[in-house]
């Protein structure tokens, strides 16, 4: 194994001695500190083989030296002394326990050391004393002992590239003698030398090398991340595989979205998001219906209603009136009747003359009246001009963000469209192709989020106002009513429900969960948000967290209680939802539409 560092010089202090003249006892011991085993430059995690050789000088008036004891010191502050012991350094070299331990000595060794920092003094003890001849150099020295170490941390001293070390015996505490009645104190120093700490660079990875305690600088791969420090969302910065951190390393481009009916500016820097305002409200757009009765334009949400402008129809209506006229003709026909009647008077002679006969005639008149009554009948034609309205479904457009949430998180946003270009009324119909469009809700921070594009059931209705009767049915809901809703525009209902089934991502980077949801949206007129009068807009999102296939009997039969059709109301007889966000909508606006629906069910 190669030698990493040896310090040659060796040091042997006699203990008890008087001041040394000519011909006086001696007893010097030599040590030597080598390592055989690790890198030339050592960094954190690195395994060391320690080599400490033992040897003698000269003994006068001896032959042997006897060794109790050896101590090794792992680590030392430079700062102060290098001696038996030394002042700890710290946790910074680590001792690897008796198991490493291997030695030509022809005696075992041992510490009772545990591996470990503590205590900073290693004592080996011989299984027998280890006696040493005079004169025995340490080059190659009479046997040594070997072991392992590990380098935990950089030296926290003056000399912070090398970690210092000592070994030796002590006089005080009879670690080695002579046979000429002399103790002996004995210690060595040397130091691991440590590779330096690198210079830092996000997109440069700069490394020591462990041969020559050199820094090697290597730019990062391309694209890796670095600091995003443009304040533009559009972009996202990358190292460019030459060392350095390019804030447009990549530029966000947006893709058209194909909707004549809204605008496709470029990326917005401040959101990140490829915006699609709509185009305002009558823009031309591409007539498909074939109607000649209707013309095509935007409506302002980005929708190209075919029944935007639709023409007059005229409605003929015939009235006939009966006039009755009365003439009476009166005919008077007289006719005469005479009756002659003679009365004839006989007298007695004996009383009175004879009297002559009397004649009456009677007269009779008869009169006969006819009445004769004439008919006239006058028809007359009245026209006039009405304009073709035809309420009824709806849509549902537009976004905004909730602040009350269950479980609770920062916020929540919400938006899209429902309803268009195919938005049938459907009471619950499990993944309807009659119900397009989509919808996303996301709760900030690291909440999850929905999106939503495949549909169960949307079902409208028109809610009354505070002191406002309930609106006729199939009539226009609320017409002219700013407050109460929808106006503007104009549609049959303020309130809309749609359900349906989509992936929910509980947080970032986790697998997509099946969950059916319900929403139920209030539009209470114009604006919306904080800007509006009073009732708000209302928007309220519920999720089911689906357990197994979400077309099984179980996950149906939640999916059809919570449908639009099981009720338009709020309350439902169905399980409590694992999330319920929503309530007023203070931030947004949501606007609910007349249907289009000029398209069959697919």
């Amino acid at each position: 194994m190669r030698l990493v560092a040896r310090l040659l010089s060796a040091t042997a202090i006699l203990a008890g001695l008087a001041p040394a003249v000519a011909g006086a006892a001696t007893c010097n011991g030599l040590i030597t500190i080598d390592y055989v085993g690790g890198p030339a430059f050592a960094l954190p995690g690195d395994t060391v083989r320690v080599r400490l050789t033992l040897g003698t000088g000269s003994i006068q008036d001896g032959t042997l030296l006897t060794l109790d004891r050896l101590r090794f010191d792992l680590d030392c502050n430079s700062d102060s002394t290098l001696g038996i012991p030394c002042v700890d350094d710290g946790a910074t070299v680590e001792y690897e326990g008796d198991t490493t331990i291997t030695t030509t000595c022809r005696i075992t060794w041992s510490s009772g050391h545990a591996v470990g920092t503590s205590p900073n003094e290693i004592v080996f003890t011989p299984s027998s004393p280890l006696e040493i001849p005079a004169d025995t150099p340490v080059d190659p020295g009479f046997c040594n002992l070997e072991f392992d170490i590990k380098v935990l941390g950089m030296s926290t001293d003056g000399t912070p590239d090398q970690i210092e070390e000592t070994t030796g015996y002590l006089a005080t505490a009879d670690d080695a003698s002579c046979d000429n009645g002399l103790t002996s104190s004995g210690q060595q120093a040397a130091s691991i030398p440590l590779c330096p700490t690198c210079p830092i660079a996000e997109c440069v990875d700069s490394t020591c090398n462990q041969d020559t305690g050199a820094c090697t600088s290597t730019p990062k791969p391309d694209s890796t991340p670095c600091a995003d420090t443009d304040g533009n969302a559009c972009t996202t910065a990358g190292c460019d595989g030459h060392g350095v951190c390019n804030e447009n390393h990549q530029v966000k481009t947006c893709t058209p979205d194909t909707n004549e009916c809204t605008d496709d500016p470029p990326c917005n820097p401040h959101t990140g998001m490829c915006d699609h305002p709509p185009k305002p409200s009558s823009t031309p757009c591409t007539d498909t219906d074939g109607s000649s009765c209707t013309t095509a334009g935007c409506d302002g949400q980005g929708v190209c209603n075919q029944a935007h402008l639709m023409c007059s129809t005229t409605t003929t209506i015939t009235t006939t009136t009966t006039t009755v006229t009365t003439s009476t003709t009166v005919t008077t026909t007289t006719s005469s009747t005479s009756t002659t009647e003679t009365t004839s008077t006989t007298v007695t002679p004996t009383t009175m003359p004879e009297m002559p006969p009397t004649t009456t005639t009677t007269s009779t008149t008869v009169t006969t009246v006819t009445t004769t009554t004439t008919v006239t009948t006058v028809t007359s034609t009245t026209t006039s001009t009405t304009t073709t309205t035809a309420p009824g479904g709806c849509r549902v457009t537009g976004g905004g963000r909730i602040d009350t949430t269950s479980p609770p998180v920062d916020y929540a946003t919400h938006g899209g469209q429902v309803g268009a270009p195919v938005g049938f009324v459907t009471a619950f119909s499990p993944a309807t192709p009659c119900i397009q469009g989509s919808w996303e809700h996301v709760r900030h921070d690291k909440g999850g989020t929905l999106h939503a594009k495949s549909f169960d059931s949307l079902v409208c209705g028109c809610l009354p106002c505070a002191g406002r009767p309930d609106p006729p049915a199939g009539s226009l809901c609320n017409p002219g009513d700013r407050i109460c809703g929808p106006e503007p525009p104009r549609a049959p209902a303020n309130k809309i429900c749609f359900t349906g089934v989509a992936p929910f991502t509980p947080t970032n980077g986790k697998k997509d969960l099946n969950a059916a949801f319900r929403v139920d949206v209030e539009d209470h007129g114009e604006p919306g948000g904080d800007s509006g009068p009073a009732p708000p807009d209302r928007y309220r999102m519920r999720i089911w967290i689906l357990r197994g296939d979400p077309d099984g009997a179980d996950n149906l039969a939640l999916r059809q209680s919570i449908s639009c059709g099981a009720s338009l109301s709020d309350q439902l007889a169905a399980a409590a939802p694992d999330i319920d966000d929503g309530g007023d909508t203070p931030h947004g606006n949501l606007q609910i539409h007349p249907e289009i629906n000029h398209q069959t069910c697919p």
